[in-house]
């Protein structure tokens, strides 16, 4: 999984505007950091989704600084590892990495210390137990059958149904179970445009319908109880393990948004030809760009197959000024040929 944003910046100058495919690569690593900010999920309209589109999210307010790390099996607590390291007698449930998971709690029952397991193949992206100390014991859950999150290929249109389900037994206490169906769809793809950074994404709904059946040993009494219906929608990028941007629903309220932010790494350049001095803006732009000159420069606009679409001599500064509004919505490298050496920007081209 990378964690520089040179590699999506590389891929939106050279794959653009094309609907893409996460699989197996995509996924976390043991040993990843997977950093995020939350924010209300209030001003995100989830309904909004399709084919070729374009999720304009720059409001989204970077509010609580938040990070998700991955570690190994080995590296968890010993008495956790029971199913998740052991791919002879539990294979469906091997794992590649833990994850902090949260704390919960009901009636007579707790759960601490949580941590969740994960497996990634080419079949999909697995949730297959996890690990807690229940009522202050140490104890190893793996879920029968598995938790498919992702169906691999990932890809625009596909469909997917996954039933999952795990159960905890207190003796002389209390037996808590939940079963869970998990019904996805890749329901769109697009340019996802965040505050701080840019993504080719695919927009991934899953709608979870979830069971709890508890039995309280000394009341002699147990029930089901259906909860209310969570709905995730995720935005997901090549490479970048965790989704760039998250919203959940429960029983059709937004609780929460979680997204990428690192102002540090925006990419206003292509490696190998960087000039930090040298940023156009606005970026994204609709139907004009501003381009710092320096004497005479040669302003050149090429696609992604490198054809030149805009050229513009410009004499003198300190900027120059683009009409884009003849192009085609997608991402763009803006040249300055000029005094013996050639800078290179991106530019995404919104409508």
């Amino acid at each position: 999984m990378r964690l520089s944003l040179l590699a999506p910046a590389l891929f939106l100058t050279s794959g653009l505007f094309a609907q893409i495919s996460i699989g197996e690569a995509d996924m976390p690593n043991a040993n990843d950091t997977l950093r995020y900010r939350t924010t209300l999920a209030t001003g995100v309209d989830v309904a909004f989704t399709g084919a070729g589109v374009t999720w304009d999210m720059r409001t989204l307010q970077p509010l609580l600084e938040q990070a998700d790390t991955t570690v190994s099996v080995s590296a968890t607590p010993l008495l956790y590892q029971l199913f998740f390291n052991n791919p002879f007698l539990y294979p469906q449930n091997r794992a590649d990495y833990g994850v902090k998971g949260t704390d919960f709690s009901l009636m007579a029952f707790s759960m601490t210390d949580v941590y969740d397991y994960h497996r990634a193949d080419v079949n999909g992206f697995f949730n297959v137990g996890f690990g807690a100390n229940v009522n202050g014991l140490p104890t190893s859950v793996r879920r029968q059958p598995t938790d498919r999150i992702f169906a691999f290929p990932l890809e625009f249109g596909a469909t997917d149904v996954s039933n999952s389900a795990f159960n905890v037994s207190i003796p002389a206490v209390l037996y808590f179970g939940q079963d869970q169906v998990r019904t996805t769809e890749v329901d769109g793809w697009g340019t996802l445009i965040l505050p701080a950074d840019t993504f080719e994404v695919l927009r991934v709904r899953s709608v979870l319908q979830r069971t709890d059946t508890i039995y309280v040993n000394q009341l002699n009494m147990g029930f089901r109880m259906p909860e209310p219906e969570t709905i995730e929608y995720k935005w997901i990028a090549l490479g970048m393990g965790k989704p760039v941007l998250e919203v959940t629903t429960i029983a059709g309220v937004p609780t929460a948004a979680e997204f990428y932010y690192d102002p540090e790494d925006i990419i206003t350049s292509v490696a190998g030809t960087e000039a930090p001095s040298f940023r156009v803006f606005p970026n994204p732009a609709a139907q004009e760009l501003v381009v710092p000159v320096e004497a005479r420069s040669l302003i050149r606009v090429c696609d992604v197959a490198g054809r030149v679409v805009l050229e513009h001599q410009a004499i003198g500064g300190p900027r120059a000024r683009l009409d884009l509004s003849g192009l085609a919505p997608g991402t763009y490298v803006v040249e300055r040929i000029g005094e013996g050496r050639t800078d290179k920007a991106t530019v995404l081209v919104v409508r």
